[in-house]
C-alpha cells in the first residue's frame, strides 16, 4: 500500500531515503572502515577520546547512535565494549547484524531523536558518527543522549560541515581526484530527494562546531573538547584508492566529546 504523502512526514522521508541506501551504504569510503588501516586508527581514536589510553572498554557498556550497517559498533566491540546500537532503519539494522550477531552487541530499533526503549543512565559513553547534521530536532535529541548517559559518561560526536565551501587546497584536493577517478555516479533521484530532505534540516545551511556546542549545551550537556581529526581521515584511509584519500581528506570534518 502506498503511503499517503500527507501523512509522510520529513522523517519519514529521511528514513525512507537512508534505508534505500542500506544495501551499498559500505560502498561509501566515507562510510565503511577498512580493515587494515582504518580499524587500528579508530581504535587509537576512541582510546584518545575517551581517554583510555592504550586500554580497553572492558565490558563497559556503549551506545551506537544511528549505528547504520555497524561499522562504528564493529570498532567498539573490537575495543571491548558492549555495545547496544540504535537506528530507526529495519533495514540498516539488519545489515548492522550480519556483521555483530556472534558479538558483544545488540540492536534497538529506535529514533535517536526518541530512546523510549533505553531506560535512563544506563550507558559509560555513546558514539555517533555523520548523524548530528540530519537530525530534524537536535535539541530534543541532545536531551534524549544526555538522559541515557550515566552521570559522567562521555559522548563522542564525529561529524562535519558538508555545505561549507571548500578551501582552495580543498578544491585542488577534489580537482586531482576527479583527474584521477571519477566519482560513483549518484541517480538523478538520489539527488533530488536527498537536496529536498536537507533544505529543511535545522542544520541544513551547514552545521559547524560552534553551533553543535550552542545546541548540546541546550540539550544538558556542560563539557566540550575538540579532536583532530586530520589522522583519521589520511593515515587511516591508506587502504583506499588515492583519489578517495584526496577527497576524504578535503571534507570538513570535525569531532567533539561531551560530558
Amino acid at each position: 500500500m502506498t503511503k499517503s504523502m500527507n501523512n509522510f512526514t520529513l522523517k519519514d522521508e529521511i528514513r525512507s531515503f537512508w534505508s534505500d541506501r542500506a544495501a551499498d551504504f559500505d560502498l561509501s569510503v566515507s562510510h565503511q572502515i577498512e580493515p587494515q588501516f582504518g580499524v587500528p586508527e579508530w581504535h587509537r581514536f576512541i582510546e584518545t577520546a575517551f581517554g583510555l589510553e592504550g586500554a580497553q572498554f572492558n565490558g563497559q557498556k556503549v551506545l551506537d547512535i544511528a549505528c547504520g550497517t555497524g561499522e562504528i559498533s564493529r570498532v567498539l566491540v573490537g575495543l571491548g565494549a558492549d555495545v547496544t546500537a540504535v537506528d530507526f532503519s529495519e533495514t540498516m539494522l539488519a545489515r548492522a547484524q550480519e556483521k555483530l550477531n556472534d558479538q558483544t552487541w545488540r540492536a534497538v530499533q529506535a529514533d535517536a531523536e526518541a530512546l523510549h526503549p533505553i531506560v535512563d543512565s544506563t550507558f559509560d559513553f555513546a558514539v555517533t558518527r555523520h548523524l548530528a547534521w540530519t537530525l530534524t530536532n537536535p535539541v530534543t535529541a541532545y536531551q534524549e543522549w544526555r538522559r541515557v548517559l550515566k552521570p559522567g559518561g562521555q559522548l563522542l560526536i564525529v561529524d562535519g560541515n558538508w555545505v561549507a565551501g571548500k578551501s582552495n587546497l580543498q578544491r585542488v584536493k577534489n580537482w586531482i581526484a576527479d583527474r584521477i577517478s571519477e566519482r560513483r555516479p549518484r541517480s538523478v533521484k538520489e539527488i533530488s530527494a536527498h537536496r529536498a530532505i536537507v533544505s529543511r534540516l535545522p542544520y541544513g545551511a551547514g552545521l559547524t562546531a560552534e553551533r553543535l556546542q550552542a545546541d548540546l549545551r541546550l540539550g544538558g550537556f556542560q563539557s566540550f573538547r575538540l579532536l583532530e581529526v586530520d589522522r583519521l581521515y589520511r593515515a587511516g584511509m591508506r587502504g583506499h584508492p588515492i583519489a578517495a584519500r584526496l577527497r576524504q581528506s578535503a571534507e570538513n570534518r570535525f569531532a567533539m566529546v561531551v560530558q
